[in-house]
């Protein structure tokens, strides 16, 4: 049985936009992050990351979908992070994203239609123009948020990930699954 909370909370719509999803690509400052940059007494970057947004990519992954970061900042701790969530590739100091996406969704052997991507800034706009399922988190400008399939009730750094990962996991009836399995009945 479909989680209602999300049958609900979309339109048929984006379901079957999320249904056909096989990749997620996302951003990571203002996404996986709050987008704040914090630099210690060193020099050093901290990141604050929410551990909802890594604990779902391993499903995403058991699903067959393929999980990635096109980033425009580099950063050692993302380096780290994408790592240790095992994600499948993490392409960071990319000025041209798109041109990132549509060689990814190429090697990966992808149709545009069937990746999803989390952006929330102008640099991201060509992609989520492009892709099949555009997402970004509510705290995104405005004008970004009004041309989105999906605008998460998560900001940045709040689970947006996590949201997106529901949505396209429930539309393909894995997450009740997930849930039934782990949880008992749903």
């Amino acid at each position: 049985m479909p989680l209602k909370e999300i049958v609900e909370k979309y339109s048929k719509s984006q379901l079957k936009k999320a249904s056909q999803i096989k990749a997620l690509f996302c951003d990571v400052d203002g996404v996986l992050t709050d987008g704040r940059i914090i630099y210690d007494d060193a020099g050093k970057e901290l990141k604050h990351f929410n551990v909802k947004d890594g604990l779902i990519i391993s499903h995403l992954k058991k699903a067959g979908i393929i999980v990635g970061v096109i980033s425009g900042r580099e950063s050692e701790a993302v380096s780290k992070r994408c790592a240790e969530l095992k994600m499948d590739f993490c392409h960071q100091g990319i000025l041209d994203k798109k041109s990132t996406f549509e060689k990814l969704t190429k090697f990966h052997k992808l149709k545009k239609r069937e990746v999803a991507f989390i952006g929330d800034d102008l640099n991201d706009l060509e992609i989520l123009a492009a892709c099949g399922l555009s997402t970004c988190p509510a705290d995104a400008p405005l004008y970004i948020r009004n041309r989105m399939d999906v605008v998460t009730l998560a900001k940045g750094g709040k689970g947006v990930l996590r949201e997106v990962a529901d949505l396209v996991l429930e539309s393909k009836g894995r997450l009740s699954k997930i849930l039934k399995k782990g949880y008992g009945t749903v």
